[in-house]
């Protein structure tokens, strides 16, 4: 079985780096209880194409899909929602998979 790539689009609220730092600290601790392993990380340097861009790009691997779910739905990550909030002015969540 192929592995699930979870690909996080963002842009940091520079307001807010508190929230950021204290997002930052507790969502990638959250993600590794469910198998999620950061293999890229990417710094957006232009844009071509289209409206706002966002600052960076996280490419974070899981087991499965299902994992996925099980840490967005996590209680312990529900609690952190609020600071995700305050932390970005932009985040999207895109679940990808490979093909062969």
């Amino acid at each position: 079985m192929l592995p699930v790539f979870l690909h996080i689009e963002s842009s940091p609220n520079l307001k807010e780096s508190q929230a950021f730092d204290q997002y930052i600290g507790l969502a990638p601790q959250l993600m590794q209880q469910y198998g999620g392993v950061p293999i890229a990380s990417y710094d957006v340097e232009e844009v071509l194409d289209g409206g706002r861009s966002p600052k960076a790009f996280v490419v974070v691997s899981f087991p499965d899909r299902e994992a996925i779910y099980a840490f967005f739905n996590d209680p312990a990550y529900q609690a952190i929602i609020p600071l995700r909030h305050k932390a970005f002015t932009h985040l999207r969540f895109f679940i990808t998979s490979e093909r062969i």
